[in-house]
């Protein structure tokens, strides 16, 4: 979510002409923002700021109007231009309709670059004190001009600074705070997640953010820099703790360790020598190349997309693997692919006899369809007898309350026992497809044990079961179709001897 949204007026960013090292009044801003709020704690608000030059007669894009429903507040670069623009207008516009009419002025930050009559100002800005970053000359027998505290591409005054820190604390203070992410237990799977260039430094912070939150280890320590002096040690170091490198790949290509490629291309070829002398064949290159790229260019510059094909991005820096996935849709799509990709690919586990311990408390959920209710009745009493606790879906009610009431056992369970018997195959393997999304149900860990019972009536499809239903889905699979009914004796063959879970 965007906590903070500039407004501001394209005329108050520029430099003068050839001061290529010098900053414009909003980036300078921008940036000196965002710095202080580092020195504040690690609870910073969002800024978003629109980098792209709208010309007369475009419309407002997607993004645009979107962080502004998203923001929090809404920072207002205040000036002469501002007022002259019908962008800047539209903007205050939006953002009021998306959180007016109540406390919407409490949602409004002024920045007064330059000074305008107070009576000139939006209704909506009226009543703000603002912060001012200017001193007014009052003397109405003085033509002396207002003095800017920043001029010509960088601060004048000392007294910048002081505003400077006002306004950071202020907009700390008055920016939510985040909610906490969702709890997900440790996945015990580390992520090689390369360090990228500086035009993908957002997309590298989204990415990581979501794979830390849902228990991921992501190497290399993503608060620090791959020193360039020992690059090829510390990537080869990290790459051999992980089971999948992820590249994020732009237009730059960072910087260059002595007698190296630059750093971008460095961690590709790395990490393609990791899959290729990957023994067990299973580490794999997961590459982000987006097919429509906007480069991150100087604000004053009008930025244009770039259309590329994504496998072109990567064989500029390098080969194809057969094993890569390579990736060129938007950020969201791509974190959303990544999620499901992840999941796809979590490795068995070792099975765990713990769980069938007398007495340990644990909890199955007993999963079956409403024709199969008799079978699944005896499977329970079998379970019973050897201390374990079977939860029995519920069949009867409102169809909403009773698809509730299934996902609430179904996120609370320690493990799940699928019960096959004369339900139909599809939905049988509909259930055990949503095994594998253990987020998406609600849980904030993996289920401990997830197992098939396949019971009478006997049938082809039946006795190729554990082809059927891969580990992604079933860690194990018990075909008791040809017994009339389970027993405890038959259930232990739940327990695999050696661990070896596909029975």
């Amino acid at each position: 979510m965007t906590h903070i949204f500039i407004s501001y007026a394209r005329d108050d960013d520029r430099v003068r002409p050839g001061s290529t090292d010098l900053k414009g009044f909003v980036t300078f801003l921008d940036d000196s923002i965002r710095y202080e709020f580092t020195e504040l704690g690690p609870q910073r608000p969002k800024i978003w700021r629109d980098t792209r030059r709208i010309v007369d007669g475009a419309q407002f894009t997607p993004d645009i109007e979107d962080a502004l429903k998203q923001a929090s507040l809404l920072l207002v670069v205040l000036s002469p231009n501002w007022m002259a623009s019908e962008w800047c207008k539209r903007e205050l516009e939006i953002f009021a309709k998306y959180h007016g009419p109540e406390g919407i002025r409490e949602r409004i930050v002024v920045v007064a670059k330059r000074h305008v009559d107070r009576e000139r100002w939006p209704s909506l800005l009226q009543g703000q004190t603002g912060f001012r970053f200017y001193a007014r000359n009052e003397d109405p027998e003085d033509v002396a001009p207002d003095r800017e505290f920043f001029d010509r591409g960088e601060p004048q005054d000392a007294r910048y600074w002081d505003k400077l820190k006002e306004l950071a604390a202020f907009l700390v203070k008055r920016s939510p705070r985040p909610p906490p992410p969702p709890s997900y237990a440790s996945t015990g799977r580390t992520i090689f997640v390369a360090k990228p260039a500086s035009d993908m430094r957002q997309a590298y912070d989204r990415v990581v953010s979501e794979l830390v939150k849902r228990g991921y280890t992501v190497v290399p320590n993503v608060t620090e820099d791959i020193p360039l002096e020992s690059a090829v040690d510390v990537i080869d170091a990290a790459l051999s703790q992980a089971e999948t490198s992820i590249h994020l790949l732009g237009e730059r290509r960072g910087a260059a360790p002595e007698d190296q490629p630059p750093m971008m291309k460095l961690q590709l070829a790395r990490a393609a020598f990791r899959a290729e002398n990957d023994i067990d064949r299973k580490f794999h290159r997961v590459v982000w190349a987006p097919a429509v790229f906007t480069p991150q260019s100087h604000p004053d510059r009008v930025e244009r997309e770039i259309n590329r094909h994504p496998l072109d991005v990567l064989i500029k820096s390098d080969r194809l693997l057969a094993t890569d996935k390579v990736e060129g849709d938007s950020l969201s799509k791509f974190v959303d692919f990544l999620h499901q990709h992840l999941i796809a690919t979590t490795p068995t586990r070792p099975f765990d006899h713990k769980i069938f311990a007398s007495g340990n408390g644990t909890h199955l959920f007993l999963y079956h369809s409403r024709e199969d209710s008799s079978y699944a009745l005896t499977l329970a009493q079998a379970l019973q007898q050897r201390q374990l606790e079977a939860w029995l879906p519920a069949i009867d009610g409102p169809e909403t309350e009773i698809k509730s009431f299934n996902s609430k056992q179904l996120a609370d369970c320690d493990g799940v026992i699928l019960c096959w018997a004369t339900a139909s195959e599809v939905w049988v393997r509909a259930q055990a497809s949503a095994l594998r999304n253990w987020s998406a149900l609600g849980r904030s860990q993996q289920f401990c044990y997830r197992a098939l019972v396949a019971a009478p009536p006997p049938g082809e499809r039946k006795r190729v079961s554990k082809i059927l239903f891969p580990p992604s889905e079933i860690d194990v699979v018990l075909d008791l179709s040809d017994k009339d009914l389970p027993s405890a004796e038959l259930l232990d063959l739940l327990v695999p001897p050696s661990g070896d879970c596909r029975l």
